[in-house]
């Protein structure tokens, strides 16, 4: 009996032991699930180490989350993050690729206007006359819609289309004769694809077939670096920015338009912030050449509906109809429905106009 106690306490584990062992299980545990979840957001951390400016930071957490995400890519534990991903139009990579145009031209660039051949004077009468040829007209004949058949318009961007689209549908549903579709992407922008693929969307939407009117709102968030087609960065301010920049809006014009479908691109509204104000000014430099150089295309310039009579910023101001309200957010930046609705009223009398509705 005494030898049977005797074994018994050899196998034994004294209270403190029991205690020293469980709390290391339990670290362990944590440490193991931590490692887990790293891995399965390995792919979001480093995507989201991407999205950052380009700079030290940004190659920091890139080697810092590269591994990480290459094992979990090697162990297909980022499958469920890719399929959320393609559901929200997120891009795997971060270049801004434009499909291809329907006749083979580079994408992005202009049309070259059509010459009107000379004519050879006939033998024995001297030269005639010049007689003008006629040139199809290049504009888009939007059709003038019915409540039965309303007029399909498309209006979406970055965060400032958000209260913009919102006031643009109801003014619009008030003509009985627009059906408009909302589609903003807060955050979103032409500088980072790896955020938001507007490439690609609009490619999808242009295959529809759905739209006839296109109106496109960018640059709230695009004043970040861009990187060219062959890898090389860019800042804002410098000249290779300003050209890939140009390329891009240049390549979504020529994307939207065809089959007389009109795009009515707006422009950025004056910013509290003088210097975000220039960044936005040089944008809209931007938008207004490329259009003019597009006769699908039309320029919205918001910025003298949002300034005062000096040509400054003011939150608050005069309306439509001698009212002063208030037409900015807070953060000096966004629009509120006041300023949405005023916004909004501009956009749809051009339409108006082009669409022949009374």
């Amino acid at each position: 009996m005494e030898q049977h106690q005797q074994m018994s306490g050899a196998t034994r584990h004294s209270p403190r032991q029991r205690l020293g062992a469980r709390p290391r299980r339990v670290f362990g545990v944590m440490v193991g699930g931590l490692l887990l979840a790293v891995l399965l957001n390995a792919p979001a951390l480093e995507q989201g180490a991407e999205r950052m400016p380009y700079g030290r930071e940004r190659d920091f957490w890139l080697a810092v989350w590269k591994p990480f995400a290459a094992v979990s890519r090697a162990f297909f534990l980022d499958e469920p993050r890719n399929l959320l991903d393609r559901a929200l139009g997120r891009s795997d990579g971060d270049l801004f690729e434009l499909p291809a145009a329907p006749g083979g031209e580079e994408p992005g660039v202009a049309p070259p206007a059509t010459a009107t051949p000379a004519r050879t004077p006939a033998p024995g009468r001297g030269t005639p006359a010049a007689t003008p040829t006629p040139t199809p007209d290049p504009r888009p004949r939007l059709r003038t819609p019915t409540a039965a058949d309303p007029l399909r318009v498309w209006i979406g961007g970055d965060s400032m289309v958000k209260v913009l689209g919102e006031a643009f549908l109801r003014q619009a549903a008030e003509t009985g004769v627009i059906a408009a579709t909302h589609d903003p992407q807060l955050s979103s922008g032409l500088t980072r694809p790896d955020f938001f693929d507007w490439p690609g969307h609009f490619n999808q939407l242009v295959q529809s077939g759905r739209y006839e009117v296109f109106i496109v709102m960018f640059g709230a968030n695009d004043s970040q670096g861009i990187k060219t087609p062959d890898g090389k960065i860019f800042q804002p301010g410098e000249e290779g920015w300003t050209a890939e920049y140009r390329r891009r809006v240049a390549g979504v014009m020529d994307l939207l338009g065809g089959q007389d479908r009109l795009v009515l691109w707006v422009g950025q509204p004056i910013m509290r912030s003088s210097e975000f104000s220039e960044r936005m000014a040089a944008l809209n430099a931007i938008y207004r050449e490329e259009a003019a150089k597009r006769p699908w295309v039309q320029f919205i310039d918001l910025w003298p509906l949002f300034t005062t009579p000096s040509g400054g910023y003011d939150a608050y101001l005069a309306d439509d109809d001698g009212q002063v309200k208030e037409m900015r957010h807070p953060d000096g930046v966004h629009l509120v429905r006041a300023g949405g609705e005023r916004a909004a009223r501009a956009i749809l009398a051009v339409l108006k106009a082009e669409a022949k509705i009374p």
